[in-house]
């Protein structure tokens, strides 16, 4: 009977949804971000809109890019894949789209979102990957970071730290 009180417990935890957000982080309302694009080289400010959405299994961000003015607008959805035991991201923007996944979800206020391995020799890199981090309860981070080979030397891209907007 311990046996499969044991295992049934192994099972459950392991069906269980990974979190979305860190316990102790609301990404809700909006926010400044300011940072570097291309490995420092460029100023970088963006807004961010945040929200749970799809009966609050989704988290929604919303970024549009004020400086440099590139016009670029994405959204971002972040949710638990069951099918998959994993966190997934689809990234949807102006210029194109893409899908990332986490295995291990938010660790230590880090989430790391992975896309798969390119196959496509003539792309400028064969693997990207966002990594978010919550700093406090009204600070986050996000970097962008590419591996030009499979065998996963991360390049620093865009870097932007994110600040609450209080309302004045």
């Amino acid at each position: 009977m311990a046996v499969l009180l044991c295992m049934t417990t192994t099972v459950l935890a392991q069906n269980k949804p990974m979190a979305v957000v860190p316990e102790d982080f609301q990404f809700a309302g909006a926010w400044d971000c300011v940072g570097a694009m291309g490995g420092g080289k460029t100023v970088h400010k963006s807004t961010f809109g945040g929200a749970m959405t799809v009966g609050g299994k989704w988290l929604e961000l919303t970024e549009e890019d004020v400086q440099p003015a590139t016009g670029y607008i994405a959204k971002y959805l972040i949710g638990y894949d069951a099918a998959q035991g994993r966190l997934v991201e689809f990234d949807a923007n102006n210029f194109g789209a893409a899908s990332y996944a986490s295995e291990d979800g938010w660790q230590n206020h880090v989430l790391t979102m992975m896309s798969p391995v390119s196959q496509d020799a003539k792309a400028a890199y064969a693997v990207n990957r966002f990594v978010y981090t919550t700093k406090g309860p009204d600070t986050f981070s996000v970097d962008w970071q590419v591996s030009k080979t499979a065998a996963l030397s991360w390049v620093q891209g865009d870097h932007l730290e994110c600040k609450r907007r209080t309302e004045a």
